[in-house]
């Protein structure tokens, strides 16, 4: 039995759903009357098409019903909005210390979290990054681990070992090792020596080359955007040919995204270590696991892999993890030379943390301080009819507004202040602005959840009645405000301390005495190092020739009346302090590695040591290279020394205890390292190289006169290149440029902190003042004073800052004494620091609040009490 024919019902229901009630009927009639005939004279699927041809035809706007929404919440969204932003206007001041809670509370977390992500993320952006790992060596057991190149050294095959994917080797050769001449100009820079398969195991970002290609012709260079900028300008440097000093000639086939912020490992170019057959130094691995490697399992299996080799047989080989070299395993080593500190990052993480409770505990204050002030209003409202769900709404909408003008402004603010920002602190950050925009908008949001949150966790029911008579009893909420200040304050004052004690730190190692004189002290590398190229006539006249102009140009610097004393040897506080295997030669000692300084016999004098036993090096009695050393006052306690005649030191690369090397001298210990650490015991040898560096002591009277004369002299010599010199107080600079930052930075996320819990403050007395509006008209009638009303207003708030400043103090001192911690050169937790602290918050809280105080007392009593 076949189905009646009719219309596509669909098409009928799409019809009564649009089209008005008067339409509908007529419509639907004809169409009707219309199918029916299509299907006789045609067929039913034209039919079925037609009908739904001419439904679809007749939905037009003139035809649609007009649909009126009941209980809509778009409507009354809109009105909430509408009051939301009128009370924003209404509440200048509130509304505006409001934004600006958010906005520097966000904004000043946002950028401590670039910093923080930067140095929680270096060297993430490799691939490999944990699956890195560096074989190192332990001379002995009371020894550091150093990285080494076991491939070198030991013939080490990693072929053998299943869990390791590959090895590369190398070599760092810092700016005074090699030098680029391009067109008879000297450039200087780090150079990382490595293997063909370098790009392999780290993702340095290429603009021009290819990377699997592009290091297995001996002949090629890699230059990093700076270093081409540097050497070429803006002309194309691909396929050019740059000379470097005594190491043949390279063509440039790469160029290198410079180094970003985030990697330890830093230099300026790139060279194939198959170029030359030996480069001068060992250098260091890196091994590619994979993930079935077991550290312990592996360390055990290589532990004895030197025992071979004459100079390590005591030794213990293992591995660290490339992942835990910048925070935990710090290696003594020029490629991976940056190193962070946690409690650094700790610190920061803190300063963030209290900066954004501060600020949340400010808008909340402020909001809550608003919300009392519209009381009677909410309570007029209830007797409107106006329910729980309403006053949410208004809740909402007045946070929306807020969420949307900050989120504007705070990216803006980044806009503005981002390069100065990331130029100040030496930071690259790679992030699109869609990311930035999401996390400020992430933050923003999270922010104005927690302040909602407590918004709505305060919500209590208002009686209608006392609130419009005045009879409303809100002191409690009054006193909850008060507490959120005197928090807001102990933060505040904490940080102050905080930064008090960090900037006493900071002027305590710039200004400690050193062991030795430091003023105008200047360093300069003169000649270059000849390098053995395999042909010994070559390399013995080139030799003979530099040492006449080595003899001339001493003889040169000795007449300048401007130099008061000159050596050669290292810098303290240089980064070529290397160590070595050293024992106390006939005793239990094992060999442990020391540092070295090499110098020559005026290096005591020039540089101001103290000589506590024995002497220092001298040109009569001793020869450079001599089996004779001077140890500072710390490797003799060290070794337990008394007596230097019976004192001797083997060193196990140089001959171990077969050729000991007699002790002649003590010097007073010196710092020749970063102040963080202690003075470790120190070896001084008398090392008189052609190519060490030159320290002069220069008459001050006569420094720049005395610099133009040395790089006068210099240019003799070395025609086509730059003089360059280091002043030692301006490399001690430098060296703590990093704690400088970082004080500085603190201070600043301080002083946002103080203003904000001022901003806090000044809401507080503003509210405090317009309560008791009434009771200054009465005291001021019956004869207050203007200075008493401002004492007695004034005093409420200060009692609330002293109590901050109670339970600060010795929270600050806990934190700040085990942060002092971190340094072996600590300075003390003054008294005065806690002091100062405490009266810059109370000067602040005043200024802040006898403003609003003094406003109040000389307005007109009778003005006062006519508006009450």
């Amino acid at each position: 039995m076949s189905k009646p024919l009719t219309p596509p019902s669909y098409a009928e229901k799409l019809l009564n759903w649009f089209l008005k009630e008067e339409l509908a009927e007529e419509v639907m009639g004809d169409l009707e009357e219309k199918f029916y005939t299509t299907a006789n004279k045609h067929s039913k699927g034209k039919a079925r098409r037609n009908y739904w041809y001419q439904a679809f035809n007749y939905i037009r706007p003139f035809a649609l019903k007009r649909t009126k929404v009941k209980n809509s919440s778009i409507s009354p969204m809109k009105l909430h909005f509408k009051l939301a932003f009128r009370l924003f206007k209404k509440n200048t001041l509130i509304s505006f210390a409001s934004l600006t809670s958010i906005v520097v509370g966000v904004f000043s977390t946002f950028l401590i979290y670039l910093w923080v992500n930067s140095e929680l993320t270096t060297d993430q952006f490799h691939s490999n990054y944990a699956n890195l790992y560096i074989p190192v060596v332990q001379q002995s057991a009371v020894d550091e681990f150093q990285p080494i190149n076991t491939s070198l050294f030991f013939k080490a095959d990693y072929s053998e070992f299943s869990e390791v994917e590959g090895s590369i080797q190398t070599i760092f050769l810092g700016p005074n090792r090699l030098k680029l001449v391009y067109n008879n100009q000297v450039y200087r820079g780090g150079a990382l020596v490595t293997d063909s398969t370098f790009f392999d195991y780290f993702d340095f970002e290429l603009i021009n080359g290819n990377p699997s290609k592009i290091l297995t012709d001996p002949s090629n260079i890699i230059l990093t955007e700076s270093m081409a900028q540097r050497v070429f300008g803006d002309t194309d440097p691909m396929g050019e040919v740059i000379e470097i000093s005594q190491r043949g000639s390279f063509q440039v086939a790469g160029i290198l995204e410079d180094i970003p912020s985030n990697s330890s490992m830093t230099f300026d170019f790139i060279l194939p270590i198959h170029a030359q057959s030996f480069w001068g130094v060992g250098g260091m691995e890196f091994l590619l696991v994979n993930n079935s490697f077991n550290k312990s399992e592996f360390d055990e299996k290589i532990a004895k892999m030197g025992h071979s080799h004459s100079q390590f047989k005591e030794s213990t080989v293992s591995t660290v993890p490339f992942s835990e070299t910048y925070f935990n395993e710090p290696l003594d080593t020029e490629l991976l030379s940056k190193h962070g500190q946690m409690y650094e990052v700790n610190t920061m993480r803190l300063v963030a943390m209290v900066i954004l409770l501060v600020s949340i505990l400010n808008f909340t204050n402020m909001q809550s301080t608003l919300s009392f002030s519209l009381l009677k209003a909410k309570s007029i409202k209830q007797i409107h009819g106006a329910g729980k769900k309403d006053f949410i709404s208004e809740l909402i909408a007045s946070r929306l507004i807020y969420l949307t003008f900050s989120i504007i402004l705070i990216y803006v603010l980044f806009l503005i202040f981002k390069p100065a920002y990331l130029s100040f602190l030496n930071l690259t950050i790679d992030m699109t602005e869609l990311e930035v925009i999401t996390l400020i908008s992430a933050g923003t949001c999270l922010f104005i959840f927690l302040t909602t949150l407590a918004a709505l966790l305060q919500t209590v029911k208002v009686s209608s009645l006392r609130a419009l008579s005045g009879q409303l009893n809100n002191t409690r909420s009054f006193n909850a405000g008060k507490v959120l200040t005197t928090v807001q304050y102990v933060f505040a004052i904490a940080l102050i301390i905080a930064t008090g004690v960090v900037f006493k730190q900071f002027q305590y190692m710039q200004n400690k005495d050193l062991g030795f004189n430091k003023e105008n002290l200047v360093s300069f590398s003169f000649f270059d190092r000849i390098e053995y190229a395999g042909d010994q006539e070559d390399f013995s006249k080139k030799s003979s020739e530099q040492k006449k102009n080595y003899d001339f140009v001493k003889n040169e610097l000795s007449k300048l009346p401007g130099v008061e004393q000159f050596s050669q040897g290292d810098l303290p506080f240089s980064t070529v302090n290397s160590g070595m295997p050293w024992k106390l030669v006939n005793s239990n000692f094992e060999y442990s590695d020391t540092k070295l300084l090499t110098v020559d016999p005026n290096y005591a004098q020039t540089i101001g040591l103290k000589i506590l036993k024995g002497r220092f090096f001298s040109d009569s009695l001793d020869v450079q290279r001599q089996n004779k050393i001077v140890i500072n006052k710390a490797a003799m306690e060290f070794w337990g020394i008394e007596d230097l005649d019976d004192a001797k030191l083997a060193n196990s690369y140089w001959g171990g205890e077969g050729e000991p090397w007699q002790v002649i001298g003590v010097v007073e210990d010196f710092h020749y390292e970063h102040l963080s650490r202690k003075i470790a015991p120190l070896i001084i040898v008398n090392f008189e190289d052609i190519d060490s560096d030159f320290t002069l002591r220069v008459r001050e009277e006569r420094f720049q006169a005395t610099i133009e004369s040395v790089a006068e002299l210099f240019r003799t010599f070395n025609p086509n290149q730059t003089f360059s010199y280091t002043v030692l107080e301006d490399q001690l600079r430098t060296q703590y440029e990093r704690e400088k930052k970082l004080t500085q930075t603190f201070m600043v996320f301080t002083l946002i902190a103080v203003i904000l819990s001022s901003i806090g403050l000044f809401t507080m007395a503003l509210y405090e003042t317009q309560k008791r509006i009434k009771e200054i008209g009465i005291r001021k009638v019956v004869g207050a004073s203007v200075q008493q009303v401002i004492t007695l207003l004034s005093s409420n708030f200060m009692k609330w800052v002293l109590l901050a400043f109670v339970i600060a103090s010795p929270i600050s001192w806990y934190f700040m004494d085990k942060w002092l911690d971190n340094f072996a050169n600590q300075t003390t937790l003054s008294w005065w620091v806690f002091a100062g602290a405490g009266l810059l918050a109370i000067i602040l809280a005043m200024l802040t609040v006898i403003g609003q105080s003094y406003s109040a007392a000389s307005q007109n009593p009778i003005k006062a009490l006519r508006h009450e």
